[in-house]
């Protein structure tokens, strides 16, 4: 019996790593851009953008899973291609 092994690409390594990062450090801001943004183009769908990344940003902080919600993202982006992929039998 062959075994295969599934090696994940440079790419998405790269990839959960920013996702993870952006998470813990770039949520408050990221509403603090969509803040800035809302009030030079007056487009009342930014400041919608706002109100999640603030609202993201503060409840991640205060609940204390900020980091689990980074390393859970990122183990996401890691591992769903691999399942799908062996779901459709690759």
């Amino acid at each position: 019996m062959a075994i295969s092994t599934m090696t994940i690409p440079t790419r998405r390594w790269i990839i959960a790593l920013c996702l993870a990062l952006y998470i813990y450090f770039l949520l408050p801001a990221t509403a603090t851009a969509f803040y800035e943004l809302y009030h030079l183009i007056k487009v009342e769908a930014v400041y919608w953008g706002y109100g999640a990344f603030k609202a993201a940003g503060y409840y991640l902080g205060a609940s204390g899973y900020k980091l689990h919600a980074s390393i859970g993202s990122a183990a996401a982006v890691l591992l769903l291609p691999m399942v799908f992929a062996k779901l459709r039998g690759h």
